[in-house]
């Protein structure tokens, strides 16, 4: 097993805005490509990896403005680092091979000390501002924030801001207008206010977004345009327009299965699974 404590690198970096990773999008996905041309290189394989052992850690799903903070921390602090620190952090591809290999009741014991350990370290950083620390709390907090819940199905903001990228990729898939904090207090607004109202499968549905959105993301990023336009027709019934505020009525059609359904088929066809930390995956999601 290689040295877990190379990946608190991630919540010590600081940096001065939240900007686009331009070797990725909704579109294409991250390719593996050089981020920072360092010595040796970062390149798109080892920011994914490094971005799945967070997500191994949180047991979840970042979205898309999350995985931004991330990956433009990693860049920003490879300009610092020297070779030996540049070789350390690519060692994460090995170590995520390694998580893959042992069994879920081993994994668990290294899952709960990274955690702890990440959980103490970007607490002590918060006082000094340092955003990474701050996001990484946020998902924690998001992850148990409970929006709504009814029975066993409960909503959290992490839902919630999974499934306004989602609202916002529908409304314009070439060129989405990713939410903001008011766009996305609105849709938990209204999921909140309408939630009594949804069917248990559309209740369901909303569950864990991040994890379907996720999927979502994987079957755009892998399929052909003659695929992406059979989908498409189906976005295009929901009347979502881009930049627009979200109505009740289009919360309640996104969130129609048969919308996306086949496109969840279609990821776990390609050998992508919503919960899965291997490096060897056929496409690194973005």
């Amino acid at each position: 097993m290689k040295k877990l404590s190379i990946m608190f690198f991630f919540i010590a970096f600081i940096f001065s805005c939240m900007v686009p990773a331009y070797s990725a999008d909704v579109n294409n996905g991250l390719n593996d490509t050089i981020l920072s041309p360092t010595t040796p290189a970062i390149t798109g394989k080892a920011v994914d990896s490094h971005i799945r052992v967070l997500e191994f850690v949180i047991r979840s799903r970042m979205t898309l403005a999350q995985k931004q903070v991330f990956v433009k921390a990693i860049i920003d602090e490879s300009k610092t680092m020297d070779t030996d620190q540049l070789n350390e952090f690519l060692e994460v591809n090995d170590l995520v091979d390694s998580l893959n290999q042992l069994t879920p009741q081993d994994a668990e014991p290294i899952r709960q000390l990274l955690e702890k350990d990440f959980l103490m370290t970007a607490k002590s950083l918060v006082d000094q501002k340092d955003l990474a620390a701050t996001q990484f709390l946020k998902i924690r907090e998001n992850l148990g924030n409970k929006v709504v819940a009814a029975g066993d199905v409960v909503i959290t903001r992490q839902s919630i801001e999974a499934f306004a990228e989602y609202l916002a990729f529908i409304a314009n898939t070439k060129n989405p207008v990713w939410p903001n904090e008011l766009s996305m207090n609105a849709t938990a607004m209204r999921v909140r206010t309408n939630f009594a109202k949804y069917t248990e499968d559309e209740k369901a549905a909303l569950e864990d977004f991040q994890l379907t959105w996720y999927l979502i993301r994987a079957a755009w990023q892998t399929a052909d345009s003659k695929q992406k336009a059979i989908w498409q027709k189906k976005f295009n019934k929901i009347g979502l327009k881009p930049g627009v505020d979200v109505t009740s009525d289009n919360i309640k059609a996104a969130i129609d299965v048969d919308v996306y359904g086949d496109m969840l088929d279609f990821a776990t066809k390609q050998g992508i699974e919503a919960i899965e930390w291997s490096p060897k995956t056929k496409a690194y999601i973005w």
